[in-house]
Parts: structure tokens; sequence; C-alpha cells
């Protein structure tokens, strides 16, 4: 099985920055369009954070995707890391 991408790594190549990696916008510009907190996109779009229902719908609405998209990478995500930490200890 491979290592699915965080979620946010996902949400950050599409919303923030462009496919070099160049920034497109700032966190505090899509935190805006999202509806969010800066500080609560920055954890998710650096690995600390879930994706949320309430997430996943604001970024249905903002374009990027469906809800139902966004819930299930994080379920996956979340999935194959449970099973890495039970298989390594």
């Amino acid at each position: 099985m491979y290592n699915p991408s965080h979620p946010g790594q996902i949400i950050r190549q599409r919303l923030i920055e462009d496919e070099d990696g160049h920034k497109i916008d700032s966190v505090a510009v899509v935190a805006e369009r999202l509806g969010c907190h800066r500080n609560t996109l920055n954890r998710l779009i650096n690995g600390s954070a879930s994706v949320t229902p309430d997430m996943a719908l604001a970024l249905e609405q903002a374009g990027a995707g469906s809800a139902e998209f966004w819930l299930s990478m994080q379920a996956n995500y979340d999935l194959f890391q449970l099973r890495h930490s039970q298989g390594a200890a």
C-alpha cells in the first residue's frame, strides 16, 4: 500500500501554489475565501490538522472539489497512518 498524501498538501498545491511551487495566493486570502481563520488553514496545509466536514464543505463551495473527495482523502490518510503505526509497534 502506498503512503497517501495529507489532504493539506493537495490544498496547498491547488489553492496556494502553482504546479512549480510558486505562491499564487496567500494563506490569509485563501482562508478568508474559505471562511476560516488563517491559522486553521495553515495548520491544515502543514499537516498538523485534519479536514473536517465543515472545511470539506467550504472547499467544495470554493470549487476545490467535492466535500466527499476531501473527507475520503482524509479518511484514507488517517487509516494508512493508523495501520502504519500499528505495524511499526
